[in-house]
């Protein structure tokens, strides 16, 4: 039998997640803020400078990104247990937790170059490509970790296969269609990913409570 709260304890995550994902949305519409720009290379100068265009909003939201990162962390931690002893759990669940550290990195690796633009320190070519790598490295093993809980999750009924196809082929496709667009869109289809969070979310909410206590 597992723990009766963690099913109770994963939706309140879930929602937690969700709306910390929604204030970053709100930020990053009212500040012209975007980390997604930063996570691909530009030249030097060019990088600088867009680090230090909207420098307070990208603030906030790297530091919105930390409080995200911890919750969605917490969420997968709950929805394992709830899944546990199903195939693909434990693996999904390193995948996630690395895909976390990796965010930690990144943002960290953004704000020290902020940092040091403000210093009038331009990030080299090597630091950005360096960047580039941990959020593309990041975002593939999330997609990994989010393909494995949806081959774990038991499809019994017509919800949790939704949730299973969404976690599965709609992560597929979003990871081809990431990597497959030119260099020059590749910020703009990141910074509209957070839809497919979502309606991920609220998928595993929907999924949760109407789940039995197992």
């Amino acid at each position: 039998m597992k723990e009766p709260s963690l099913r109770i304890t994963a939706i309140w995550l879930a929602v937690a997640t969700a709306a910390v994902l929604i204030a970053m949305v709100a930020v990053g519409m009212a500040t012209g803020a975007t980390q997604e720009l930063h996570e691909h290379f530009m030249l030097p100068g060019d990088y600088a400078l867009a680090l230090q265009q909207h420098a307070s909003g990208l603030r906030v939201l790297i530091a919105l990104d930390i409080a995200f990162l911890v919750l969605y962390t917490a969420f997968f931690v709950a929805l394992a247990g709830y899944l546990s002893g199903r195939p693909f759990v434990r693996i999904a669940l390193a995948a996630m937790i690395a895909t976390a550290v990796l965010d930690i990195i990144e943002d960290h690796h953004i704000l020290a170059m902020l940092n040091a633009a403000n210093h009038e320190v331009v990030p080299n070519a090597t630091f950005i490509l360096l960047q580039e790598v941990e959020s593309a490295t990041k975002f593939s093993m999330s997609y990994l970790g989010l393909v494995l809980f949806g081959l774990a999750i038991p499809r019994t009924t017509k919800l949790a296969i939704a949730l299973a196809l969404f976690l599965v082929v709609g992560t597929l496709i979003g990871a081809v269609i990431a990597y497959a667009v030119p260099p020059s869109t590749a910020a703009s289809f990141a910074s509209g990913q957070w839809v497919g969070f979502l309606v991920g979310l609220a998928l595993a909410v929907a999924w949760l409570r109407q789940s039995p206590e197992a």
